[in-house]
């Protein structure tokens, strides 16, 4: 096969002129390539969506779907695109806890990869329909008392129970404000020393994922601030919920680790994809459907080499070759 070899010139990189326009055109090279994507995207969703329909009509012959599920056929985020579709809303919901039930499965058997989730939370913006999905997912993996519950609720947070449809949590989650992380924590504490719980550290919220959501201006700040000042800034808020948790009369190993994960709102911008872990949390920007499944594929580990394989991922970087 033929090797191509990748060269930017200057002007692929960002400048530091703030004014969107410039900021376009300089990304101009990675925006063609993003644009690109967005028609193979919509190939591929037509994919989804005639599966779902043949998923429809099976169920509708009195055979629930079950001879055609497969478990694993669609990402989570592929199937809560469709469950508010008039047409194939029910097959989504088919194959929503055809998936649920498999991961289940896989922790029954303490197995790798999806099997690890258990006890985790998410959190924060909703930048897309992912960060919707994960909600629900974690939720219905995890053990009592957090089985089943997920934090919303307008102007003060509070647990919520989704015994509901998908259709139906997705539609409250989208009225609900975005409390932060620090009152998740509070309600995480309010609810594991509860009198009748009284949680020991191993039964806690293990790893807390907070969604941010970046718009143009936020992401060139991102770029460009103190990486000090941003490392610090995140230390200081993985200390405060340290402190809560000492309060309450938990050591270090009850902490859930953090996952802080920045997606940029403007779809015509490229992400930057960066990962960074340190102790107490870890620091992900950047998103695309090979991301998601390297990260549901590994339980949730996120690490640099995960990310720089997502990144290369699709067909259109396997001609190149990679110099020095």
């Amino acid at each position: 096969m033929k090797q191509h070899k990748l060269e930017l010139e200057p002007s692929d990189y960002l400048s530091d002129d703030d004014d969107n326009e410039v900021v376009m055109r300089e990304y101009q090279p990675l925006t063609n390539y993003y644009k690109r994507r967005h028609l193979f995207e919509s190939r591929e969703r037509c994919g989804v969506k005639k599966y779902l329909k043949e998923l429809k009509v099976s169920a509708g012959g009195g055979g629930s779907g079950i001879g055609i599920i497969k478990p694993d056929a669609l990402l989570p985020n592929e199937i809560i695109n469709y469950v508010e579709d008039g047409d194939v809303g029910e097959a989504a919901e088919l194959q929503w806890k055809a998936m649920v039930e498999d991961i289940k499965q896989q922790q029954q058997k303490q197995g790798e990869g999806l099997g690890k989730f258990k006890n985790w939370l998410v959190v924060g913006r909703i930048p897309n329909n992912f960060a919707v999905c994960l909600r629900f997912l974690m939720s219905e993996l995890s053990e009592e008392p957090w089985k089943g519950k997920f934090i919303g609720g307008k102007h003060q947070p509070e647990w919520i129970q989704g015994d509901h449809d998908l259709k139906s949590k997705c539609e409250f989650l989208r009225k609900s404000d975005d409390f932060g992380l620090l009152k998740a924590i509070d309600l995480i504490l309010e609810l594991g020393v509860n009198a009748n719980l009284n949680l020991k550290a191993e039964h806690m919220i293990k790893k807390v994922i907070v969604f941010r959501l970046l718009n143009p201006d936020d992401r060139i700040h991102w770029q460009w601030c103190s990486w000090d000042w941003c490392y610090e800034k995140l230390v200081r808020e993985v200390e405060a919920i340290r402190s809560k948790y000492k309060e309450k009369g938990y050591g270090d190993d009850a902490v859930p680790h953090i996952l802080f994960w920045d997606v940029c709102g403007n779809r015509r911008i490229p992400h930057s994809w960066i990962c960074t872990q340190d102790p107490g949390f870890t620091r992900l920007s950047g998103f695309s459907d090979h991301l998601v499944k390297s990260f549901l594929d590994n339980g949730g580990e996120i690490g640099p080499h995960h990310l720089m394989e997502a990144a290369i991922a699709d067909k259109e970087y396997q001609a190149l070759a990679v110099v020095d």
